[in-house]
């Protein structure tokens, strides 16, 4: 095998790779083979017959054609170990000459794995805040446990705060109503602040069977970008008001949620809320840490096609969250006026972020000789295996080598950030 290099810019080359008869030969053979069991041919078993016979039957360039994936495959790989290059992503490959009895020339051109170099990063100091939970906070968790409990009677009365009702609503712009702009029998709770800034306050006063329009502007930054920012025309028609009977904060209503007393679960939300913040915090000490030390570093030209993969992963995250709320993303791209290659541009910026974090961790695992070892990571394995029992698929999905490989990289992250932490974080 030859193998000539050509630099195309600082983080691409372009190999061109030349096989010779000899090297090819056992894949021709292979694929000969393969031909051979997917047609029968008089007097041999399946995958038995002749090399001969088959480029007969099904010509030498079918032979060539069944074995070249296979061929580029292997000799592609082996050029990149034996010029020791750290590739990132799929290769671009064309076939430059394919001819029986000759060498097989291709050229692949590869993206290169970007260099970082690191500034003193346990030098890096980032302060942990503390974590207080107040009262009111409290408070209002318990208000909030009281309504999920609240006995509701029907009442003959204009509705009020804090009211359970049902309406007809329609929302317009220029007189056409809006898409997901209208509802029969809608329930909302006055106060809760469901709809837009505005709306639940409109329906103050009214009774049943009354009806009302009004004009509101919906926020800047509303998720249907057709009417952010924009003044809309609504009609609703009160159908029904029911009145919430709150339980009191007792002893009692406590056991009824599992606490020992009133004290007991005042005490559990207080705890959960603190774990809550403590979760948060250690996201922001986390992120804040690793921006500081990516803004030191730095970076050998960073290939277009890491940045750009970046880009569409976090457009298929944002997706899952658009229709994780019941949103049709498709409808979400038409109400934006932009399709999902706008997106992708959108988010390069933040995809070059993440990118460069990425390089970091991966630059500080090599530096501290930090990895994942097999135990943890059969550790880990067995535990997400117990998750999805019953679902071979999954099971399968999760022990495959690309997964196992991917989950290597996520606890030798883990281990990363918990060695930063310990080193740089007051």
């Amino acid at each position: 095998m030859q193998v000539n290099k050509k630099e195309l810019k600082p983080s691409e080359l372009e190999l061109t790779i030349q096989i010779s008869p000899a090297e090819y030969q056992p894949y021709l053979e292979k694929a000969a083979n393969r031909l051979s069991q997917s047609s029968k041919i008089e007097g041999f078993r399946p995958g038995k017959a002749p090399y001969d016979l088959v480029k007969q039957r099904f010509g030498e360039m079918a032979i060539y054609q069944e074995a070249l994936d296979n061929i580029v495959s292997h000799f592609f790989y082996l050029a990149v170990t034996q010029e020791k290059l750290n590739t990132v992503a799929q290769p671009k490959i064309d076939l430059e000459k394919l001819a029986p009895g000759n060498p097989i020339i291709f050229k692949a051109v590869v993206a290169l794995m970007p260099s970082v170099k690191l500034k003193d990063y346990k030098s890096v100091k980032v302060a942990r805040k503390e974590v207080k939970v107040a009262e009111t906070e409290v408070a209002k968790v318990l208000e909030d446990l009281k309504k999920m409990q609240a006995k509701e009677v029907l009442a003959e009365r204009p509705a009020q705060q804090g009211d359970r009702v049902e309406v007809d609503f329609e929302v317009s712009l220029d007189k056409v109503v809006i898409e997901g702009g209208s509802g029969k029998k809608y329930p909302l709770i006055i106060g809760d602040k469901t709809m837009i800034p505005g709306f639940e306050e409109e329906l103050v006063g009214l009774t049943k069977d009354q009806e009302k329009t009004f004009q509101l502007k919906f926020p800047e930054e509303y998720q249907n970008k057709m009417v952010a920012g924009k003044n809309c025309d609504f009609k609703v028609k009160l159908l029904s008001v029911y009145d919430r009977q709150l339980p009191p904060a007792t002893d009692d209503w406590a056991k009824t949620l599992g606490a020992k007393d009133l004290n007991g679960l005042t005490a559990d939300i207080k705890k959960n809320l603190a774990d809550e913040q403590k979760f948060h915090e250690e996201q922001r000490v986390e992120t804040e840490l690793l921006n500081k030390i990516v803004e030191q570093a730095e970076f050998s030209e960073i290939p277009e096609v890491l940045v750009e993969s970046e880009a569409h992963r976090m457009v298929h995250e944002f997706s899952d969250s658009i229709t994780q709320q019941g949103l049709d993303f498709n409808n979400y791209l038409a109400n934006i006026k932009k399709a999902e290659k706008d997106l992708v541009e959108d988010f390069k910026p933040k995809a070059m972020d993440r990118v460069k974090t990425s390089l970091v961790i991966k630059e500080i695992a090599d530096a501290e000789k930090i990895e994942a070892s097999p135990a943890e990571i059969k550790a880990e394995t067995e535990k997400i295996l117990t998750q999805v029992a019953g679902n071979q698929e999954a099971a399968d999905n999760i022990t495959s080598e690309g997964y196992q490989h991917y989950l290597q990289t996520i606890l030798r992250n883990k281990q990363v950030i918990e060695m930063l932490k310990k080193e740089c974080v007051k």
